[in-house]
């Protein structure tokens, strides 16, 4: 198991089941566009972002696209930021 400072974001339950098997990290799951009318887990991964970085793994689609284009996540800076897209 490969171990990660990083919070790990994905878009569904799935995705962190799946890297939940391979890493030990903190794993957040978006649920896809509701994320961004859920005002207290935008506020917890900005916190996230600025604390300890973030690697932010999205499936290929217009979805994961707009997830990983978002800037919403951090105001400043990120010490570690990461985009993956998974085909």
């Amino acid at each position: 198991m490969l171990k990660v400072k990083e919070a790990v974001i994905v878009e569904g339950k799935y995705d962190k089941i799946k890297l939940s098997n391979l890493l030990d990290a903190l794993i957040i799951e978006t649920n896809g566009f509701s994320v961004y009318k859920d005002k207290k887990k935008l506020a917890f991964i900005k916190k996230l972002a600025n604390e300890r970085g973030l690697i932010v793994i999205t499936d290929s689609d217009h979805s994961g696209f707009q997830i990983r284009n978002e800037n919403k996540y951090h105001r400043s800076p990120v010490p570690h930021y990461l985009m993956y897209s998974l085909i």
